[in-house]
């Protein structure tokens, strides 16, 4: 869970790490962060760990809400290969494995790279 922390603190693409809410203990773990992104983006990062349960959100978007890309595992796209796994992206739905939050600013960062008028 801190590890989530110091990978925002590093990347390059990130400017500042507002850490929301955050338990840490031995029944459940839970982590809200919105770090500040370059390009005028925003990464809200939702991870929560129990037992028995693991749920995860990383939503990207632009500053005016406009969304960029969101890797999630709500259990709602049944038919997905990957599922619960999958991706947001242009109004579309993709098959995606558990992410980690190297894996989303790596794809972040790329996508920054191949959009140069994303701002």
């Amino acid at each position: 869970m801190y590890e989530i922390i110091s990978v925002l603190r590093q990347s390059t693409i990130v400017l500042d790490v507002e850490v929301l809410e955050l338990i840490d203990e031995d029944s459940v773990k839970l982590i809200k962060i919105r770090a500040v992104l370059k390009k005028n983006c925003l990464l809200y990062i939702t991870e929560l760990h129990t037992k028995d349960y693991q749920k995860y959100s990383y939503h990207c978007q632009k500053n005016d809400g406009e969304l960029i890309a969101r890797w999630d595992n709500k259990p709602h796209w049944r038919d997905m290969s990957t599922y619960p796994h999958h991706k947001h992206e242009n109004d579309q739905v993709f098959p995606s494995h558990r992410v980690t939050i190297v894996d989303v600013l790596d794809q972040i960062e790329e996508k920054f790279a191949v959009t140069k008028g994303l701002s």
